[in-house]
């Protein structure tokens, strides 16, 4: 019997999610995620032959610790329906707690668990497109750090306005449905700012500079054109 009750309680928990909903997000969240390794080889294509296998490295690793950062706060920071400050999130979905069967904020047909996943992949294509500033200047370790750092104090809050239920901009009708707030301009001026950081390469590394791998380059803009079919 109380098997029976727990069956049955499980299929009225999920009876609200639709399958077709479900399965989009989750092809589309594959398709995004294709475009990090698209990224790692078009980086390590672009780069000279010493620097290759570093920027492969750097855009695997920082894929990981963005997958960390997101289930210790980052979905919660930027995704938690309980902060009403506007800006960013609190520590209510810490460690991804109560995500498993509720509702998501994004829609009441997907499970919020799915939804973490989906935007966990916006997280880490926005780090993949951002570690390339570290290009034949920076090392990979103390880039880590950066990564997780960035993706708390930058990415989070830039996540939450626009996506957040109870985020500021979301509250004033701003629609962001690929991205272009939190990944594109907050890639583009984190590496910006990266690049400033870390300084330009030297001169004699840019004379009769060419990219080792045109191949590599051809993949990896390839993976990174098919998340265009997500949209």
């Amino acid at each position: 019997m109380a098997s029976d009750s727990l069956h049955v309680a499980t299929r009225a928990a999920t009876s609200q999610f639709d399958g077709g909903d479900v399965s989009f997000v989750i092809l589309a969240g594959a398709l995004v995620f294709l475009m990090v390794p698209g990224l790692a080889f078009l980086y390590s294509g672009l780069a000279r032959r010493k620097s290759a296998l570093s920027l492969i490295w750097a855009a695997s690793a920082s894929n990981a610790i963005v997958i960390f950062q997101w289930f210790f706060w980052g979905y919660s920071l930027a995704f938690s329906p309980g902060a009403t400050n506007g800006f960013i999130g609190n520590l209510q979905r810490f460690g991804l707690q109560r995500t498993l069967g509720d509702a998501s904020p994004g829609s009441p047909l997907i499970p919020d668990l799915l939804y973490s996943f989906y935007q966990m992949e916006f997280a880490c294509v926005t780090v993949a497109i951002l570690i390339g500033a570290i290009a034949e200047r920076g090392r990979v370790f103390p880039a880590m750090i950066f990564v997780f750092m960035w993706m708390t104090i930058v990415y989070c809050p830039l996540a939450c306005w626009p996506w957040n239920i109870n985020g500021w901009a979301f509250k004033w009708g701003v629609l962001d449905y690929a991205g272009g707030g939190p990944v594109e301009i907050g890639s583009g001026v984190g590496g910006l700012a990266l690049s400033w950081v870390l300084g330009s390469r030297k001169e004699k590394e840019l004379l009769n500079f060419r990219p080792h791998n045109v191949s590599m380059v051809a993949l990896g803009t390839f993976f990174s054109l098919v998340r265009m079919a997500r949209l």
